[in-house]
């Protein structure tokens, strides 16, 4: 059943955004009568709503009562991703999104060439909820940032276990995630395209990550988060 994101989401009718009207009617071709899952990201929510009056920029529809979403990460996972060229980090946010990163953080380095301008996490924002949209998932991950690596890297939890995918790790992750138990909240942390600094990496030591690789080759910085994420679904 075709999804659409809604914030503020409760039963009744309701008159949808004009972009919303847009998509269901000129995208998709939807009819009075159609049904659809309307979900809010943000509060974990979702409901079936049906079609009631469809005109090109003015769709009323009918929702029923909001439930849980059903479909949503089993396991804490934060992602601390360094700032590459480009637009990169775009699509490292939609696939940490796919692949049920719960944290993403955006983190510039010392040798991050691209400086995020001010509209980054709004603009980040927007495409976790249209990959969210895509996937099937009820929520999004949290976005924060941008800030300095060193500090990205200093506010991970405590009690997390603290991974940094680096090329040339002795520990592979999936050895450093033998025996960790689902309920472990995981923090990765991926450089820039330079790969970290001297004292951004004193800075991941000192508050205990591990260096470990994913797999035998050396990945691209907007490759190893998908990677590792991957890895770690695969793992159940």
């Amino acid at each position: 059943m075709l999804r659409l994101p809604l914030e503020g989401l409760h039963a009744g009718e309701r008159t949808l955004p004009a972009a919303s009207a847009h998509y269901l009617t000129r995208v998709h071709r939807l009819e009075r009568g159609a049904k659809l899952v309307v979900f809010d990201p943000r509060a974990r929510l979702e409901a079936v709503a049906e079609l009631l009056d469809v005109r090109p920029r003015a769709v009323r529809v009918h929702i029923g009562e909001p439930r849980p979403a059903e479909n949503l990460p089993t396991r804490a996972v934060s992602i601390i991703q360094g700032v590459g060229k480009g637009s990169k980090i775009d699509g490292v946010l939609r696939d940490a999104t796919e692949l049920g990163a719960t944290g993403f953080v955006v983190a510039i380095g010392e040798r991050s060439v691209r400086k995020p301008d001010s509209r980054l996490r709004e603009r980040l924002e927007r495409l976790a909820v249209e990959a969210a949209r895509q996937c099937g998932r009820g929520d999004v991950p949290l976005i924060s940032g941008p800030l300095p690596l060193s500090d990205a890297l200093a506010a991970a939890p405590a009690e997390a276990l603290r991974l940094l995918l680096m090329p040339g790790a002795k520990e592979s992750m999936a050895s450093a995630l033998d025996g960790v138990p689902n309920s472990t909240e995981l923090v990765l942390a991926v450089g820039p395209e330079g790969g970290l600094s001297e004292s951004e990496l004193a800075t991941a030591l000192a508050h205990g990550y591990r260096s470990v690789f994913v797999g035998r080759f050396v990945l691209r910085t907007e490759t190893a988060c998908a990677a590792a994420l991957g890895a770690i679904a695969a793992r159940g």
